[in-house]
């Protein structure tokens, strides 16, 4: 299901080869979140289109609405919403970050207050599995018990608790041997509960292990720590999957810490809000030095929108809000990720990791005159 092709001989970054139901996906990749089958004013097209080999739905929230009744007769999630590539599902553990979501954890799940119609939800482990067993999703990730950034030694240690629990069951309820299931490693910022989480999840043997809780409200040194506390203990045959990560720099900084995929709402937030992703560092298409200039967003870009579209006609659209553009910028910088990406794998493969890392980041990290 996953092999590593290539070691980087300078730090611990990887190039590999996953493989699922739909097909193979070479890492490091990062998935575009498309939380109901669909991102805000992007879809399955831009995300074939931009080259995305995989993307992530959110489980749970599919459950609610459309329905798992609705996704299994189309014949799943992939026909579904049109899209024959990997798809993984997160469990919905993260909503509990979300105070409109969130009632309670209990020992056997976790209370949610459906958005919808206000009803209380109780997702459990057997259930999650089977909500996404009948998604019929590529990749499946365990239920786990979210703490949020500030939370106290003992809530941690609670949430760990259920998320070792609910793992195990999750193992034990899951039987769609087509569907791989991914472990969630939490513990917060305490290195004790890492490493513990670390090696309760590899000791698992499920066939991916994922590291969550992180980029949650955190300073960045916190974050890095937390993944320091936890790689040592992490399988190296098993495919390693950062969760919430979406920053271009920070992905190279994981991927030398030897992380393979990564998914973040990060690249399309960011361009939802006017900030465009560029070989030369990020720049504010709204700015008014841009309304006559007739460049693309990045000469170095082969995207459709670079490709057709000037900077002045991207700060028009903005300037008069047409949600039209929130689309076409999404586009560009889920497109700046894939390739970001690609380029990765290559100096990996060629042994200059270390070296693109760093002549990425001087670039990326200008500031914008």
């Amino acid at each position: 299901m996953f092999k590593i092709q290539y070691e980087d001989e300078k730090s611990i970054a990887r190039a590999g080869l996953l493989k699922t139901a739909h097909g193979k996906v070479e890492t490091p990749f990062f998935m575009p979140v498309a939380t109901r089958a669909i991102g805000k004013y992007i879809g399955a097209f831009d995300y074939k289109e931009v080259n995305a080999n995989a993307i992530i739905c959110n489980a749970f929230i599919l459950s609610l609405r459309p329905g798992i009744d609705v996704i299994h007769k189309a014949g799943g999630i992939h026909k579904f919403m049109n899209f024959d590539k990997t798809i993984f599902t997160d469990c919905g553990g993260f909503q509990m970050l979300r105070e409109s979501f969130l009632q309670n954890s209990t020992k056997k799940g976790i209370n949610f207050t459906n958005p919808f119609d206000n009803s209380t939800q109780l997702v459990t482990p057997e259930k999650i599995m089977h909500i996404e067993q009948t998604i019929n999703s590529d990749v499946a990730m365990v239920l786990d018990d979210v703490s949020p950034y500030g939370a106290s030694y003992e809530q941690f240690v609670n949430s760990l608790k259920n998320t070792k629990k609910w793992a195990e069951e999750c193992k034990k309820y899951h039987t769609n041997k087509k569907q791989l299931l991914f472990g969630i490693v939490q513990g917060g910022f305490f290195k004790d509960l890492r490493e513990e989480s670390a090696k309760f999840v590899s000791e698992l043997d499920l066939d991916g292990i994922a590291i969550g809780g992180l980029a949650i409200g955190e300073p960045m040194k916190e974050m890095f720590k937390a993944i320091d506390y936890s790689m040592p203990y992490i399988s190296k045959e098993k495919i390693h999957y950062l969760m919430g990560v979406g920053s271009p720099d920070h992905l190279l900084d994981c991927i030398s810490k030897g992380i393979d995929c990564f998914d973040s709402v990060f690249p399309t937030q960011n361009a939802r809000h006017n900030t465009l992703f560029t070989s030369n560092g990020k720049i504010s298409i709204k700015k008014g030095k841009y309304k006559f200039d007739l460049n693309p967003i990045d000469k170095n870009c082969n995207c459709k929108i670079c490709q057709n579209l000037t900077k002045s006609y991207l700060n028009h659209l903005t300037k008069i809000n047409d949600p039209e553009v929130k689309r076409y910028m999404q586009h560009h910088n889920l497109h700046f990720m894939q390739e970001l990406m690609k380029k990765a794998r290559a100096a990996i493969k060629e042994g200059q990791f270390e070296k693109f890392k760093k002549e990425f980041e001087e670039r990326f990290n200008k500031k914008e005159k």
